[in-house]
């Protein structure tokens, strides 16, 4: 009995302890408020930086010990903090959008597996709903984001294909690109989704007449859209195998759709031949930006542009300092300005560098090495000074064999307009004005 009393007093002691402990340290260790509502967290008489969890929740706070809320870029992944600091997890809806965040809280790109039900997020973390293509193959989504069904909308060409006859409401017809491919779309429009590609001198089914300048087109079964522009009616002297293959797969292809030789670009060296075939243009007056857009303009200082709303533009601190500029904030924003549609599906997200392939893999735009008045100028990660983020800028003007750019920099200037001196490290230009079809 008396052994049952001792071992008792020693829980109790060891009980007592461990909650005095508890209490010294919620005491040294508490959630401080400035005057301007900014939230720290104080740890022996110290604000506490970077991650840190806090009663089993994650908060981020900045080089001054400020709480972070909202969306934030940490080691090339992106997360979303709460209204309150604590970091997101599963799925949430954040302006009108659903988005997945893993238990680690980085944001979902891609497949997502979650209890056996797959679902897919963009290249921006949205959760895709309805019909899409992915990788050559298309996918039904409901509309809470869960996959329906999936099959290949656009399959290798079997043999036989080119043997398709003419019917009383269909005519044969053949690709007529110079060199690239061409894309089938989903829908008689540029902005619908790519589901597969036709080489130069493909015979195809044109199933009716022209809509939006897209011909119907019928390919080993399955139906399509192509543009009309690159159709011709006879059959070429010379015609190929037929070649049909999913987005994914010209990513090595420069899947430019005119007939202009466009030479390959540099991998560093300046073409010195380029600029002399160069012809003089330039944007508008009311259009050209040789000046810095107002803080009021919608295109660079809202919650519309994608940089602006994560807060890595001016006027905002990033690690404590005042952010002066960001060349993917204001090429973003002027992408928008110029073509009157926000560059969502381009891919234009991370850093400048990344735009290249990023528009590549999604096919939005045409590309080349010829500058042009209203294309995005992508220079390579490589390029000296830029931290390895390589840089974007928008052509305003060409006169004279000289190109004329606006731009924006890190920790430099919010606008600029300059002369691009030399092209060494640029990947090429993006041209806004010719999406692909």
């Amino acid at each position: 009995m008396k052994k049952e009393v001792i071992k008792k007093l020693i829980l109790m002691t060891i009980a007592a302890l461990t909650t005095a402990n508890m209490h010294y340290t919620s005491a040294s260790a508490e959630w401080v408020k400035d005057s301007k509502n900014n939230w720290s967290w104080i740890e022996n008489k110290s604000k506490v930086t970077g991650w840190k969890e806090i009663d089993k929740n994650w908060y981020y706070f900045n080089d001054n010990g400020r709480m972070c809320t909202g969306w934030i870029k940490y080691s090339s992944n992106w997360y979303n903090l709460s209204g309150s600091g604590e970091m997101l997890t599963g799925w949430k809806e954040i302006d009108e959008k659903w988005y997945h965040f893993n238990n680690d809280g980085k944001m979902s790109i891609g497949w997502i597996n979650d209890n056996g039900t797959w679902y897919f997020t963009n290249s921006s973390g949205e959760m895709e709903t309805g019909t899409i293509t992915i990788d050559g193959k298309t996918y039904d989504f409901s509309q809470t984001g869960a996959m329906l069904s999936g099959k290949e909308i656009v399959q290798q060409a079997q043999p036989g294909v080119g043997d398709i006859k003419n019917t009383d409401n269909s005519r044969i017809a053949y690709v007529s690109t110079s060199d690239g491919l061409l894309n089938i779309r989903a829908k008689a429009t540029t902005s619908s989704d790519i589901i597969g590609t036709l080489a130069k001198g493909t015979e195809v089914k044109i199933l009716g007449d022209k809509e939006n300048e897209f011909y119907p087109i019928v390919i080993n079964g399955k139906e399509g859209w192509i543009s009309s522009k690159w159709i011709i009616f006879e059959r070429p002297q010379s015609t190929p195998p037929i070649v049909v293959i999913g987005p994914e797969d010209t990513n090595n292809t420069n899947v430019k759709e005119e007939n202009d030789n466009i030479p390959p670009i540099d991998s560093g060296k300046k073409d010195d031949s380029m600029d002399d075939n160069v012809t003089d243009d330039s944007l508008k007056k009311g259009k050209i930006r040789d000046t810095a857009p107002s803080m009021g303009n919608k295109y660079y200082y809202s919650d519309d542009n994608l940089f602006y709303k994560v807060r890595l533009s001016p006027p905002f601190l990033n690690g404590g300092k005042e952010i002066k500029g960001n060349c993917t904030w204001y090429a973003w924003g002027r992408a928008w300005e110029l073509t009157g549609i926000k560059p969502v599906d381009a891919g234009f997200i991370g850093n400048g560098y990344e735009w290249w392939e990023a528009n590549k893999k999604s096919g939005k735009y045409q590309y080349g090495s010829q500058p042009r008045v209203g294309a995005i100028a992508v220079w390579k990660s490589s390029l000296p000074g830029s931290s390895g983020s390589g840089h974007v800028a928008v052509v305003e003007k060409i006169s004279g064999g000289k190109i004329y750019i606006s731009e924006s920099t890190w920790h430099g200037a919010a606008f600029r307009y300059r002369e691009i001196y030399e092209t060494s490290y640029l990947y090429g230009y993006i041209y806004l004005d010719e999406p692909n079809y």
